[in-house]
């Protein structure tokens, strides 16, 4: 269950009986949406096996949701996992679970070069939310490089798959901010309880009046809200694309549809000039045809068979050709 979330913190205070603080645990998880050049759409997915099924009978109950496999498509999760064991002595201990290779370089560099403080379970993981925030900060700036790539080469023939992907996965890249923000205020709030509320976990060097860890984590809060605003920007720009494109398919339909009235229009006047020329022409030729079947007479020399053929066939069809304005 925990490893299908999007993200989420917490702590736990061990005490001894004697009512003194054991140890200090502390756990997250974070959640980011990194996409790439060219996103493509993905056909297939893992299902999500409920809670209560059996691992014998469903072997994917344990499955990832999200796999690397998405990379080909354009896009990729990093699903990140982080725990903290603290003592009041100063040991700590830090763990950080499928981090991408960029952010484990970064959290090494950032480990080796300063001395990290030890008085405060907290400290450690400041250097952790960096990393973190650089990750945020390139998966909101991915997105608008696809909608800015876009209104550069805007074109009448609208992408409207690739329009999708760029609004779904900016839409994942939102909710990832949304709870990493919550993630990182909760554990602010854990910090605070657990320099003011706890005052025998932290020592007296770490209790002092400037609460440089505190401060640190208002700044990287502060941050992850200003991105989240740009991550709105965003998706309220790509929807904005997206009425757009179809407002011009709509527009140059409409054209379209003007243009077919016009020639129908056109067919619709040359129809009426040829009924017009055969109104005018065609009654005559009616009458003359039947008056030359009146008057006709065959010649004396032909033969009997002529004049019977003659009489029997030509005679009535001619009589039957009366114009049209007689019938009328």
């Amino acid at each position: 269950m925990h490893l299908h979330s999007n993200g989420f913190c917490g702590y736990d205070i061990s005490v001894e009986p004697t009512g003194e603080v054991d140890c200090y645990t502390y756990w997250s998880r974070f959640s980011v949406k990194q996409t790439y050049d060219k996103l493509q759409m993905k056909r297939t997915f893992t299902p999500h096996v409920s809670n209560h099924a059996s691992e014998v009978t469903d072997r994917n109950a344990r499955a990832a949701i999200h796999g690397p496999q998405s990379v080909r498509h354009g896009w990729e999760w990093y699903e990140m996992g982080f725990f903290i064991y603290w003592t009041p002595s100063g040991s700590m201990t830090l763990l950080c679970f499928d981090l991408p290779a960029k952010s484990q370089l970064a959290i090494e560099t950032m480990l080796c070069p300063q001395e990290t403080s030890h008085s405060c379970p907290y400290a450690s993981f400041l250097l952790v939310s960096d990393a973190l925030l650089r990750l945020y900060d390139d998966s909101v700036w991915a997105i608008r490089n696809h909608i800015s790539e876009w209104e550069a080469t805007r074109s009448q023939e609208a992408d409207y798959f690739l329009l999708h992907e760029v609004a779904r996965n900016g839409v994942h890249v939102n909710e990832t901010l949304n709870v990493a923000v919550r993630s990182l205020d909760a554990t602010q709030q854990h910090h605070e309880r657990c320099r003011t509320g706890t005052a025998s976990i932290c020592s007296s060097n770490a209790c002092e009046r400037w609460d440089k860890v505190g401060s640190r984590f208002q700044f990287q809060l502060r941050f992850l809200q200003d991105l989240l605003q740009r991550s709105n920007a965003n998706n309220a720009r790509i929807q904005n694309e997206i009425t757009l494109a179809f407002n011009i398919a709509a527009q140059r339909d409409s054209k379209v549809q003007l243009q077919v009235g016009e020639e129908a229009k056109r067919e619709a006047s040359a129809m009426k000039a040829i009924a017009v020329v055969t109104m005018t022409f065609l009654p005559a030729t009616f009458v003359s045809v039947s008056l030359l079947a009146q008057k006709y007479q065959p010649p004396s020399c032909i033969n009997v068979f002529d004049d019977l053929l003659h009489r029997r066939y030509l005679e009535p069809t001619f009589s039957r050709m009366v114009p049209t304005e007689t019938l009328v």
